[in-house]
């Protein structure tokens, strides 16, 4: 199975010359076919001192959010 992210938001910001904010949420199909799983990623790099980072991931089952696109969106016409 193909286990590319769709990259819904990715930024990086330079607040001072030696330190670098990034930033990122990505979207993608679980192993199994049957989850969608949402990561967020941020990091805060300085050159001489400790970075810091951290990962968060969600899970929720795809009928489920196929369920509540159907409920929730708005139908579009071609």
């Amino acid at each position: 199975m193909n286990n590319q992210a769709l990259v819904l938001h990715r930024r990086m910001r330079s607040f001072e010359p030696d330190v670098l904010h990034c930033r990122e949420v990505e979207l993608r199909l679980a192993e199994d076919g049957r989850h969608v799983l949402l990561n967020r990623y941020v990091e805060l790099y300085r050159h001489d001192h400790v970075s810091w980072c951290a990962i968060q991931q969600h899970r929720v089952p795809l009928a489920k959010m196929v369920r509540w696109l159907v409920d929730n969106g708005e139908q579009v016409k071609d």
